[in-house]
């Protein structure tokens, strides 16, 4: 479990780097320079779109719902508690509230879009990425709560989930749909949100570990 002096250390970390990357991005800094090249390398690796379009809705929200929320719900149904559903709800709005406002804030035009600049104003929404935000947040909750009293399966959910994360964000990067620093603000946003709902459920005492516990204990 992480402690609350961990939990602190790493929500400030992950918020001093959001903080720099916006304000690279808003001031013009070296870091549009790198988005481009980055830009400019995707293009002339020409990746399959058959392929990476596929891959790329793992971070997609509404395909990660139609698999998550039935298994939160069943799992809720067979635990009798809301924690599970009403934990990964919770993550994500407050992963959606953070990423739709700093969209908003910045409004910044997409890779594909790019015609010699990039344009910020409020009718682009590409900074940060939303399917890097859901890619962290929401497989990153399900890989906590279902892996409680199972340490045995931490190390491949949690692998799994990093493969996921990697995947997303390679995959929007090929497509030229979003910028990787669009794609890095999105992890971190995606991080600062689950980081904090499952220690607020920690510390609430909602975290259901004895239940699952006891479920372990009792399988043959």
């Amino acid at each position: 479990m992480i402690t609350a002096r961990k939990f602190t250390i790493w929500n400030i970390a992950l918020f001093v780097v959001l903080v720099i990357l916006v304000q690279q991005v808003v001031s013009w800094g070296w870091i549009s320079d790198f988005d481009k090249s980055a830009m400019g390398t995707a293009k002339d690796m020409k990746a399959s779109q058959d392929i990476f379009s596929v891959t790329v809705m793992l971070g997609l929200r509404g395909i990660i719902l139609t698999i998550c929320l039935p298994w939160m719900a069943w799992l809720s149904w067979k635990r009798r508690t809301w924690i599970p559903i009403a934990g990964f709800v919770l993550v994500l709005l407050f992963e959606t509230g953070l990423a739709g406002a700093l969209k908003m804030a910045v409004g910044r035009s997409f890779p594909y879009q790019y015609r010699g600049h990039i344009l910020l104003d409020t009718n682009h929404l590409a900074f940060p990425s939303g399917h890097a935000a859901n890619a962290v947040a929401l497989w990153g909750y399900v890989a906590w709560y279902v892996t409680q009293g199972r340490r045995n399966m931490r190390i491949v959910a949690y692998g799994a989930a990093v493969i996921v994360w990697c995947v997303v964000g390679v995959s929007s990067w090929l497509l030229r749909t979003h910028w990787p620093t669009d794609l890095l603000a999105g992890f971190i946003l995606g991080g600062i949100a689950v980081i904090t709902v499952v220690n607020m459920l920690i510390a609430a005492g909602l975290s259901n570990t004895d239940v699952v516990n006891r479920e372990a204990t009792s399988e043959p």
